[in-house]
């Protein structure tokens, strides 16, 4: 891992290791015409399938995106969130919400919860890690009614919540600046018709982990009775 970092960070550093533009043939027949670097290529595809559910980023993709996002260049396309506050809208059992915020769970409601307004998040600090699925990246969002949206998929023994943080306290990034990107040689070589095709969602890949300052639940008191049975 100690090498592949190294060589990524050389060739990142190489004049052209993403070109002077990130991904011309992905813009249109009025594009430049300049051929696309083999790191590239591969970001593409692994961004893509992120997007689409179907493989997380490897470690060499992710070591590549952190190292333009600390090099600043790009940033019209690989654009770090530096400040403001961050969002992710979940399902979590009851195992989590002792271990990680069990002062969230001391005044919830007797009465139901209205679905939008879940009231004042509670403070918390812990430490976010991002796994699963995805494994080494999570998916956040500045638009706090969009992450309410993520937590509305039901899953069985589980209750939504709305975890709350900020850019600066990890590798955030947006990915409104790959919205654009469509067609050309992706489509023609590898089926791709949109890097991200759920743009609309404007989400925000967190690399690794980061702080999280409070907590929404939307449960209330027999809700968490029912899932300690």
């Amino acid at each position: 891992m100690k090498h592949l970092r190294q060589y990524i960070r050389q060739v990142l550093l190489e004049d052209g290791a993403l070109g002077k533009w990130v991904w011309p043939s992905a813009l249109g027949p009025t594009a430049p015409d300049e051929p696309d670097t083999d790191i590239e290529e591969k970001l593409y595809q692994q961004l893509h399938n992120h997007f689409g559910a179907i493989a997380p980023l490897s470690d060499e993709a992710i070591t590549a995106v952190q190292q333009i996002l600390d090099s600043g260049e790009y940033s019209d396309v690989f654009s770090r969130c530096e400040k403001g506050r961050m969002y992710r809208g979940m399902r979590v059992g009851i195992s989590w919400l002792e271990k990680h915020a069990p002062e969230a769970l001391e005044g919830l409601p007797v009465s139901m919860k209205d679905p939008i307004d879940w009231g004042d998040p509670t403070p918390i600090t812990m430490t976010y890690v991002s796994e699963g699925k995805y494994e080494k990246v999570s998916s956040w969002t500045g638009d706090r009614e969009q992450a309410r949206m993520f937590s509305t998929r039901y899953v069985a023994d589980t209750v939504p919540v709305i975890l709350h943080s900020n850019c600066n306290s990890g590798y955030f990034m947006s990915t409104m600046g790959m919205k654009r990107y469509k067609g050309g040689r992706y489509k023609d070589d590898f089926g791709i018709n949109k890097l991200n095709p759920n743009a609309h969602e404007r989400e925000v890949l967190l690399f690794g982990n980061c702080t999280v300052t409070a907590i929404e639940i939307n449960a209330r008191q027999k809700d968490i009775e029912r899932l300690r049975r």
